[in-house]
């Protein structure tokens, strides 16, 4: 039986575009790619010509019946009000991570897509990933026992801007509010960890806008040495319990002078569990018993490419077959819940403790198959 192509579209072809693109025009026959946009309009023409598709405006996809299924990768700044008018539109709707800058904006989302009977998950799409699902199978299957205490710390940096259109990138993402490193990169770690451990119960932690005067430091950029500010937290420092049990020590800054490696480490009563960078598909698991050597484990699951939009492929699936999707608005409702909680907790001094739940989502399946066929692990439910 063949299954209707679930037409989609992209509103965002800045950055992270390119490769959702490529993975929904040519990795998944459930989706049926027509067109991308964009604010500014070089940017949406360049990547219809590459990838063979319409350039569109936001109005035209919002108002063809024929599309289903709108992906927004817009700057955090943004992804609230196009997502409002993806969902106001009947659609249904990826957004890129975090959903939007506040609660109260995620309640009025929340009330779109529930009265316009619609779909609404959001990124990170990545713990569908060999790594990540073969993490959740070794947990479950007790190979390292009872899971005490999990540790993460994502590093970055942002701060070499270039060019005029990185100065926009600046400006409208990474250094304004909702766009800091605990925001564009928390979520990584905590999707992971929430597709093997369900939801948090309870934070406390510290958050800061370390430096928040600074200046361009590169010299090819127009305003060099000038000043700019930065007005979002991008450093963070928190502890966490899972409402299963495990506690969770958790940082994350794009102030280091050094930007290290990646570290989610998993703790448990029979041995540890070393992940890769969980903003990849790739990388190695190692897995270390008691009084033995760290050893690396085979993965145990498909996708183990860059299958960035893996998550809209396992939507339109989900829209086709009738089954829950995978991603879910809860699970990134709870995500930005978390990222608040911290900053609240750090402003206050008190243990906050988390209002909202999700089902843990249905594991990938560890058959394998070669090819263009891998796609079936996503229809397998």
């Amino acid at each position: 039986m063949q299954y209707k192509p679930v037409k989609t579209a992209v509103i965002g072809s800045g950055m992270i575009s390119n490769i959702y693109l490529s993975n929904l025009k040519n990795r998944f026959s459930i989706i049926d790619l027509v067109g991308c946009s964009d604010i500014v309009s070089e940017k949406s023409k360049a990547q219809a010509e590459k990838h063979g598709i319409r350039q569109m405006t936001n109005e035209e996809i919002l108002n063809d019946p024929e599309i289903e299924l709108v992906l927004n990768l817009t700057y955090a700044s943004a992804h609230y009000e196009v997502s409002r008018q993806i969902l106001s539109a009947g659609k249904h709707c990826y957004s890129e991570k975090m959903m939007c800058l506040t609660l109260e904006e995620a309640h009025e989302l929340d009330r779109i897509r529930k009265e316009k009977n619609v779909m609404f998950t959001v990124a990170p799409d990545t713990f569908l990933g060999a790594p990540q699902q073969t993490a959740r199978l070794i947990v479950e299957k007790g190979l390292i026992g009872e899971v005490i205490q999990i540790i993460s710390n994502r590093p970055r940096g942002y701060f070499m801007i270039k060019t005029t259109e990185d100065d926009a990138y600046r400006k409208y993402s990474v250094m304004c509010e909702g766009g800091g490193i605990p925001y564009d990169m928390g979520g990584y770690d905590l999707h992971t960890l929430f597709n093997i451990f369900g939801p948090i119960e309870s934070v406390c932690g510290f958050a800061c806008t370390r430096n928040e005067t600074r200046p361009y430091l590169n010299p090819r950029h127009e305003k060099f040495n000038e000043d700019f500010h930065v007005t979002t937290e991008n450093t963070m420092c928190a502890s966490m319990r899972f409402k299963s049990g495990p506690l969770l020590s958790f940082t994350t800054s794009s102030e280091y002078a050094v930007s290290s490696d990646s570290m989610l480490i998993l703790q448990g009563t029979e041995g540890m569990l070393y992940l890769p960078d969980t903003n990849d598909f790739s990388g190695k698991i190692y897995l270390q018993k008691k009084e033995g050597e760290k050893l690396e484990f085979p993965l145990c699951h498909p996708f183990s490419e860059n299958c960035r939009g893996i998550g809209a492929a396992d939507m339109a699936w989900a829209l086709r077959t009738g089954r829950k999707s995978r991603l879910s608005f809860e699970m990134g409702y709870h995500a930005l819940e978390v990222i608040k909680a911290i900053v609240d907790s750090s402003k206050d001094g008190t243990v906050k403790r988390l209002s909202t739940e999700f089902d843990i989502p249905a594991p990938i399946s560890t058959e394998r198959y070669g090819g263009t066929s891998e796609e079936r692990s996503l229809f397998l439910y």
